[in-house]
């Protein structure tokens, strides 16, 4: 019972150390990232690198949004089965 809230509570706090970082940061990352790959700003790969940075980004965020999602389906389930088992008591 306790490792499902401590569970539930890490799910919770891991994506908010995203929302510690700024538009600005997230563009110097993908920046530096597409520029250490040998590309230049202005060209269509560097173009295209920004945008398959920004791409996997969203991925990343939906799959973990998932996650949160099903996590939280679990731990109201165990809490579900928890309290019918206090009840039959």
């Amino acid at each position: 019972m306790h490792f499902s809230r401590l569970l539930l509570i890490v799910a919770a706090a891991l994506p908010l150390g995203a929302c510690f970082t700024t538009a600005e940061q997230i563009a110097a990352n993908d920046d530096a990232a597409c520029r250490s790959a040998g590309l230049k700003p202005g060209t269509p790969a560097y173009v295209q690198c920004l945008d398959d940075n920004r791409r996997m980004r969203l991925s990343q965020e939906a799959a973990m949004q998932q996650q949160m999602w099903a996590m939280e389906q679990s731990n109201r389930q165990l809490m579900q089965m928890n309290t019918q088992t206090m009840m039959r008591r």
